[in-house]
């Protein structure tokens, strides 16, 4: 910095407000100190000024299950939202959804100095869970319940399914069957809840609602299952992987 101020004939002050992008600074002394960082190559280091201002320009995510499609379309789209706005992001996935693990998750994050954390976990833990939030960090939940305590982006894991599954009713089917997330997942027991709300809205009867972990080879399962009910003729599955694996499934029965 010394150097920049000596080339450009100002003070390291001025140099320090330059980098920094304070205002206060004449326009000619402003292009002054650029073109003086330009020629020797300087670059203002940019934890010094987060360490200054107390901003980082890092948004933190904490990421369970990283092998489903809708949850990598997530961090894809934090991330390139973020760079838009000139923040970098920082992925913390958690393997195993526990209180344990989300906390520690916190406490790294707030280690690795955040402005705001995204959290994308489906299970039932983030409205009980006790966790050290690094400070003055701004938290959103995704696709999750956290209570009171955060705000929620979701979507409308209720309208859809109610509306794949009338959509399957209106076609002739006398009834839907349904291949569901975990019974941890807060969308999975949406979607049940709506499927069930559909069919008794229509006087239909409910199939044995059947189980899968959002994989592919869950559904392959259950469609091995459905290939043998007679009975069936339309299903409503609960995500694209699992639907992968059900078509498959059906389409080796013949």
């Amino acid at each position: 910095m010394a150097d920049v101020a000596r080339l450009a004939g100002v003070s390291a002050q001025t140099v320090s407000r330059v980098s920094n992008g304070f205002p206060g600074v004449v326009e000619a002394t402003r292009q002054q100190v650029l073109a003086a960082m330009k020629e020797l190559g300087y670059r203002p280091n940019s934890a010094a000024r987060a360490l200054k201002r107390g901003e980082f320009r890092t948004l933190g995510v904490i990421l369970f299950n990283m092998s489903t499609t809708g949850n990598m379309r997530t961090l894809e789209a934090v991330a390139t939202s973020a760079a838009e706005e000139g923040y970098a992001t920082t992925l913390l996935p958690v393997t195993v959804p526990t209180q344990d693990e989300v906390r520690g998750a916190f406490t790294r994050l707030g280690e690795l100095a955040v402005d705001g954390i995204v959290i994308v976990m489906e299970v039932h833990l983030l409205d009980t869970a006790t966790v050290s939030l690094p400070p003055n960090a701004q938290v959103v939940v995704v696709d999750s319940n956290a209570g009171d305590r955060y705000s929620v982006v979701d979507t409308d894991q209720a309208g859809g399914a109610g509306a794949a599954v009338r959509h399957l009713l209106d076609l002739g089917h006398e009834t839907v069957w349904h291949v569901a997330g975990p019974e941890a997942s807060f969308a999975a027991e949406r979607r049940v809840g709506s499927w069930r709300a559909a069919l008794a809205a229509a006087g239909r009867d409910e199939p044995e609602v059947l189980r899968g972990d959002w994989s592919a080879e869950s559904g392959y399962l259950a469609g091995r299952r459905l290939a043998r009910e007679p009975g069936c003729t339309a299903v409503f599955v609960a995500n694209d992987q699992m639907a992968l694996g059900v078509l498959r499934a059906l389409h080796e029965a013949g």
